[in-house]
């Protein structure tokens, strides 16, 4: 074949050399491409590079640390990052540069909601400048914003067109393993149940309209609601990967306790501890979600309560045994931990001995180990006879992060800490991954989620706790009048879909609970409707 960019043709290496200068890309992973001392250097290096002169590099660098919310960090040494400020310092080292065409892969992947609209605000100035983007996505809330989408399976291109007609065809979405906004999923079910929905809403605004048009004239809002008894949903983990015997099997999850826990990492200012005075408790059996905006300590939280790191001030317990004692070491082996970057804790030979390595390490029998981990690979999508003798670092972004998540559950857990679960998942895995996390909780297995995904922690999780600047702002039930009142105005984090869909219907003090699915938002919905399910039947 033959690929041509910006005019060059490929297959020419002068006329490579030349592409190189007109294409910027950030890559999957952030850290393989940030190589600055400092933010500030980082993000002057391909100005650098291109000798231009010193003030309009500065100039140009104090733009881009602006525009993605760098300037407090702008000596700050990358290491000291978290995953979202790291992936802001990318995206703003490789935008500095001017360019005709922009590839991005993956580019709101580790950013909370305020840092993935700064994003997409800048991805909307570069087409404005005439710039091309090719931007590489899980995210189907994103797909909207682009003006022609490309799907791609096994290699090849199978779909080219418009968001819209993308979305509407459920037979390509399922072929595809894609899922679709949520917006479009509760229309899609509306169909299913006999509505006609004209245009797919590809927003909350959009569907808001579509079913004020399905009322025609009769009330969408809690009058229509009042009278209808909210059906049975469809099984929120329908058609996801069968769970295996152990992590379906009934556990005693274990108490987390933190009371005043401080910590804070060497050669960063005294003042701005990475976590302050934290305390809370996570009781046996919950799922508990960890919110804030990137940096606000979300991950180091999850280390300290993994004994990964020592907090300098406060006391970690676990089922009330404290940090440092015998009882608590014991504990800790009963604690499973899933890293943001889930290549940093892969490292064996094979997919299989990757998983199989923790209850090895135990003492395990042979059958005991070989039936743990295959029935752990099988959980999370990665079936042992095509996956087991692949090298982890031969995966996908997404497959390493099931692979991480297998090798945790082959050791049946009894308290699991999981930093942004569903990066780089696609929709089918991450639809396996909540199906997996809920038959644990459903199981007894305590868990704390470290998230910007507000859908998956309302999804999943009775309990919120937010940190902002390394201080807790906010914990307590996960309830929609939480979500929609106070919660609302947290810095960057954002309502979860339905939980503002149920807001903009007017409906959060109806008799129907926010629904925790798409399908059941859809199911609720059409029995309210003029000729909804149940007047029909």
């Amino acid at each position: 074949g033959r690929a041509c960019v910006c005019g060059h043709d490929l297959s020419d290496s002068a006329a490579r050399r030349r592409a190189r200068r007109d294409v910027g890309i950030l890559f999957q992973d952030p850290e393989s491409q940030v190589v600055g001392a400092t933010v500030e250097e980082d993000v002057a290096f391909g100005l650098e590079n291109l000798g231009l002169p010193t003030d309009r590099i500065a100039d140009r660098v104090a733009v881009m640390l602006e525009r993605f919310g760098l300037d407090e960090l702008r000596l700050r040494e990358p290491h000291r990052l978290s995953g979202g400020q790291k992936q802001r310092t990318a995206l703003a080292g490789v935008m500095a540069v001017p360019r005709r065409l922009m590839v991005l892969d993956e580019p709101t992947a580790m950013l909370d909601a305020e840092g993935a609209a700064g994003v997409l605000a800048a991805v909307r100035d570069l087409r404005s400048d005439g710039l091309t983007v090719l931007s590489v996505t899980q995210e189907m809330d994103e797909v909207p914003h682009a003006e022609r989408v490309v799907a791609l399976k096994d290699g090849r291109a199978i779909f080219e067109g418009t968001a819209a007609d993308l979305f509407a065809d459920e037979r390509l979405l399922a072929e595809l393993s894609l899922g679709a906004p949520l917006s479009a999923e509760v229309a899609l079910e509306l169909r299913r149940l006999g509505h006609r929905v004209e245009s797919l809403p590809l927003t909350i605004d959009d569907l808001v309209a579509e079913l004020a048009r399905l009322s025609a004239g009769a009330s969408a809002g809690p009058a229509a609601m009042s009278g209808v008894a909210a059906p049975k949903a469809a099984p929120a983990d329908a058609g996801a990967t069968a769970v295996p015997r152990a992590a379906a099997t009934a556990v005693a999850g274990m108490a987390i306790d933190c009371r005043d826990v401080t910590f804070g990492y060497e050669g960063v200012s005294a003042g701005s501890p990475a976590v302050a005075g934290v305390t809370f408790a996570s009781e046996p059996g919950t799922a508990t979600a960890l919110l804030g905006p990137s940096g606000s300590g979300k991950s180091t939280l999850l280390l300290l309560l993994r004994g990964l790191l020592e907090p300098d001030a406060g006391r970690v317990t676990l089922d009330g045994a404290a940090s440092g004692t015998s009882e608590h070491r014991a504990l800790q082996r009963q604690v499973g931990i899933v890293f943001q970057r889930a290549e940093a804790q892969l490292f064996a030979a094979t997919a299989f001995d990757d998983v199989a390595f923790g209850p090895r390490q135990w003492g395990w029998s042979d059958t005991a180990v070989d039936e743990a981990a295959s029935e752990a690979l099988a959980s999370v999508g990665l079936p042992r006879d095509e996956f087991g003798t692949r090298h982890p670092y031969s995966l996908s972004g997404g497959e390493q992060r099931r692979l991480a998540l297998a090798g945790v559950l082959a050791m049946r857990p009894r308290a699991m800490l999981l930093d942004e679960p569903t990066v780089s998942l696609d929709p089918a895995g991450r639809r396996d991954l909540v199906a997996v996390l809920r038959r644990l909780r459903e199981g007894g297995v305590t868990m704390l989620l470290a998230t910007h995904d507000v859908d998956l922690a309302w999804e999943l999780c009775d309990r919120r706790l937010v940190l902002r600047g390394g201080e807790l702002s906010a914990a307590g039930a996960w309830t929609p009048a939480v979500a929609a009142g106070s919660w609302q105005g947290d810095e960057g984090l954002r309502l979860p879909a339905l939980v503002d869909l149920w807001r903009r219907l007017g409906l959060l003090s109806s008799p129907h609970p926010v629904p925790r699915s798409a399908a059941a938002a859809g199911a609720v919905l059409a029995a309210a409707l003029p000729g909804g399910v149940e007047g029909r039947g």
